[in-house]
């Protein structure tokens, strides 16, 4: 037995399925369940680096947002990551999040423990601290298994691809389309002041803004227009408040 206890955290948006996890989490003397999220967007919110949590636990069909896009998303936030999937074909797929382990539903408790003497195998390495990692995006390529790593500061804006639950992102030199919600996108960027929601269909890195005009904005190297939501106007106004250069002086 371990003289700390791994602090884990159980995602899963089926009920049953979460709660056998969160008995094995319980039972096992080495782990200790912080705590479990039935949504894959309240997970997003709610798992912090600041948690050192060791383990998460996490379920890869998810509506809103799957369980291995939110993996790249909050991969930093864990020293492991194991993944849980009634599809044995997702095993391949998911290692382009870098998870630990991937265990199979309905989950053993013989496969549990096994998955779990792996994972403290490894727990003497530290939490990866590299502030680049947080910085950056992992997106899915056309290829497959392949995911291109781009920082937040080149991401230009984030556009709902119509019709569906993925996302273009717009960067200085490409664009890329994400099985992601902008629902998603906005709460995982909430505490990055670099980006603004505008409009219900458009995110935009405020720092890729080339001008304004008439209740629009021109984002980027490709001139794109995008008009500002009346929703929205009152918070991107006030952000230009104090930029504005006529006011200066």
């Amino acid at each position: 037995m371990m003289t700390t206890k791994l602090k884990c955290v159980a995602v899963d948006d089926q009920t049953h399925e979460l709660s056998v996890i969160q008995k094995l989490i319980r039972a096992h003397p080495d782990l200790i369940l912080l705590k479990t999220y039935s949504s894959s967007l309240k997970a997003l919110a709610g798992i912090k680096k600041n948690d050192n949590i060791d383990i998460v636990f996490m379920d890869v069909e998810m509506p809103e947002l799957d369980g291995i896009n939110l993996a790249k998303l909050i991969r930093a936030n864990t020293r492991h990551l194991v993944f849980i999937t009634a599809f044995e074909q997702y095993a391949l797929k998911s290692f382009s999040a870098s998870p630990d382990d991937y265990l199979l539903k309905p989950v053993s408790k013989l496969a549990f423990v096994e998955c779990i003497s792996k994972v403290i195998s490894r727990s003497a390495q530290p939490l990866q601290s590299n502030s680049e990692i947080d910085d950056d995006l992992f997106i899915p390529t056309e290829i497959k298994g392949i995911s291109a790593r781009v920082r937040r500061a080149d991401i230009v804006m984030f556009e709902p691809l119509t019709g569906t639950n993925y996302t273009k992102i717009y960067t200085e030199e490409t664009i890329h389309e994400m099985h992601v919600t902008l629902n998603a996108i906005e709460q995982y960027l909430q505490q990055d002041s670099r980006f603004m929601r505008i409009s219900r269909s458009c995110i935009i890195n405020l720092k890729h803004i080339v001008t304004l005009s008439a209740g629009k904005v021109i984002m980027g190297p490709m001139k794109k227009k995008m008009s500002i939501g009346a929703d929205y106007a009152e918070i991107f106004h006030a952000y230009l408040s104090d930029r504005l250069l006529g006011k200066l002086g």
